[in-house]
């Protein structure tokens, strides 16, 4: 008899153990992911083995850096760590007809504490204010790589 209620305990606790395990997983799976492994997603819309050209297909987008990576020099128009932003800023960068590329950087977590309010306000605000929120995190970034790259 005692037998069978230290099974029925046994087995209630581990459906409860699973069941908090779940929805921990899923409230706190970006943070997870932030902590083992910080990257970013980064838009750039041409790439060069040149500076000059580079500079040069610079100047069609206004708000854009140029991140040398290896003798390769990227256009970037835009630098995100949440995936919700990533999506929403590759949907409005091709309402505007901007064809780009991305690829993935690893970064330190202090640089994705740094953008994580503003791709909260991306989440949050109207398309007309992202060029703006874009900007400051592309700022961000430029001082982040000209500091550790």
């Amino acid at each position: 008899m005692i037998m069978k209620e230290n099974v029925k305990v046994f087995l209630i606790a581990l459906v409860l153990g699973m069941a908090v395990a779940f929805f921990l997983s899923f409230k706190f799976q970006d943070d997870v992911v932030l902590a083992i492994n910080p990257q970013v997603t980064y838009f750039y819309v041409a790439s060069y083995n040149d500076s000059e050209k580079a500079q040069q297909k610079q100047e069609e987008y206004a708000h854009s850096l140029i991140y040398e990576d290896n003798g390769i020099y990227k256009i970037v128009i835009g630098v995100y760590q949440d995936r919700g932003v990533i999506a929403l800023m590759s949907s409005y960068f091709s309402d505007l007809g901007i064809d780009f590329y991305t690829d993935e950087m690893k970064v330190d977590s202090s640089f994705l504490r740094e953008i994580e309010n503003y791709e909260y306000l991306i989440k949050s605000s109207e398309a007309t204010y992202y060029e703006s929120i874009n900007t400051t995190i592309l700022n961000l970034f430029d001082e982040y790589i000209s500091i550790n790259y």
